[in-house]
This record gives structure tokens, C-alpha cells and sequence, in this order.
């Protein structure tokens, strides 16, 4: 069903902003209920352009795919030798291709980044899990010292 789900840009930036607006419904891990889903897929109605109306699991592989987006996208961040830019995603040229191709052999998912950037990645990011370590967290109890009876 999801590979014959046509989505536009309009319905793509409207699930992202819906889901930014609810992420205080979303778990530790993330991911949003069923129930959030569904809202969105009301929400998206009327931006239909081509297609049957969207439900819900349609809206839940849509954001998988973003959540892998986000992470193909992070990942060609951090690579040594590329600067990442908001509009022109890897900013390959002919001096970095060789190791683009490399990298591209690799992690197929990574291609269209090659000189466009990806929309999303702000508002994404902000609805991904904090990667934090409980050890590093700052806990303010925890840095008190003890009361003296």
C-alpha cells in the first residue's frame, strides 16, 4: 500500500508541523500512537492532490521513512572531508565525487543528498529521542549536597 501512496510536499510539511505541534504525544522511542496517526490523517485531508485519502498506516510508514531520512541524512554529517550545507546537502564537487561514490556504494540511501539538502531535517530532529547517556545527564538532586541533621 505505502509504495502506491503518491505524497506531495504540501501533505509531507503538514505531517511533519502536525506531529512537531503534538510531540508530547510521543513516546521515549520517538513514535507517536495510533491515535495521533489518525488525527494527522484528518488533519492532511484536504491537501490531497493525487490518490486515495491517506490512513493511518500510510501516515506511520511515512514518518518510518522520515526517522530513516533522518538518520541517512546524520550519518553523511558526520563524515570527515564533507561540509554539510542546509541548501546544498553534501556539497559534493569534483574534489570529494571519489569518496561520495565510495560512500554512495555503501549507504545507497544517501544519493539524493549528494547537492540538495533535506527540508525536513530541522523539524525532524526535533521530534527524534535525545541519545543521552542517564550518567551525563545533568540531575540537579543529584549535585546537592546532603542536609546535615
Amino acid at each position: 500500500m505505502s509504495s502506491s501512496t503518491h505524497w506531495n510536499s504540501t501533505e509531507e510539511t503538514a505531517l511533519i508541523n502536525f506531529l512537531v505541534e503534538h510531540r508530547a504525544e510521543a513516546g521515549d522511542n520517538g513514535n507517536f500512537k495510533k491515535s495521533v496517526f489518525e488525527r494527522a490523517a484528518t488533519h492532511i485531508a484536504p491537501l490531497l492532490t493525487k490518490g486515495p485519502p491517506k490512513q493511518c498506516r500510510s501516515l506511520q510508514n511515512k514518518w518510518a521513512a522520515f526517522r530513516k531520512t533522518y538518520r541517512t541524512v546524520c550519518a553523511i554529517r558526520e563524515v570527515s572531508g564533507w561540509t554539510w550545507s542546509d541548501t546544498t546537502g553534501a556539497s559534493i564537487g569534483p574534489e570529494t565525487s571519489s569518496t561520495w561514490d565510495d560512500y554512495v556504494a555503501k549507504h545507497p540511501d544517501a544519493k539524493p543528498f549528494r547537492n540538495k539538502a533535506w527540508v525536513h531535517f530541522d523539524k525532524v530532529a526535533s521530534l527524534m529521542p535525545s541519545h543521552s547517556v542517564s550518567a551525563n545527564v545533568f540531575h540537579p538532586l543529584a549535585t546537592q549536597s546532603p542536609q546535615e541533621h
